[in-house]
């Protein structure tokens, strides 16, 4: 059988938009209340806000992808190693992937068929965090979405409670 070229591009293009969920284009999401700030890859659509402004959830209806930012006050004056243990201790299995700076940590682990990939930014007065959910078998498609999440974060002021 012998598929015209017509067809073959048409084919190239499905599988295209398959592999990538997302396109160039983002958008830029601010939180007034903490202050952080990120890029949200096409394809992502917000859910309702909560009453408390404390962060948001978006959704990439077609591949089952969930990205969630929020910030929270560090009340408990929690520090960023002990934030890294117990955020460690809550992860089910074994952590594919973990780094740490001066104010922030990153991990990522397997649950099932999706990857969890989260970066925290913590301060003496709040902290600010992502995480992203997204199929195992799309990670060729999502690594570089991690990438631009990862350049796009920005955690606001974590000097203070808000």
């Amino acid at each position: 059988m012998r598929i015209s070229l017509l067809s073959r591009l048409l084919l190239v293009g499905f599988l295209l938009a398959l592999a990538l969920p997302v396109a160039a284009r983002s958008t830029r999401h601010f939180n007034p209340r903490f202050g952080f700030e990120i890029r949200v890859p096409a394809g992502f659509v917000a859910e309702p806000a909560p009453a408390n402004q404390d962060g948001r959830t978006f959704l990439h209806r077609s591949s089952g992808a969930e990205l969630r930012v929020w910030g929270w006050n560090n009340a408990l004056d929690e520090t960023l190693p002990g934030a890294l243990e117990r955020s460690r201790d809550s992860i089910p299995g074994p952590i594919a992937h973990q780094q740490q700076g001066r104010n922030w940590y990153v991990l990522s682990w397997i649950e099932g068929k999706n990857i969890f990939y989260e970066k925290t930014f913590l301060g003496a007065g709040s902290g600010a965090s992502f995480r992203l959910v997204y199929p195992l078998a799309r990670k060729a498609a999502f690594d570089p979405i991690v990438t631009s999440l990862e350049k796009s974060f920005r955690p606001g002021d974590l000097s203070r409670a808000h």
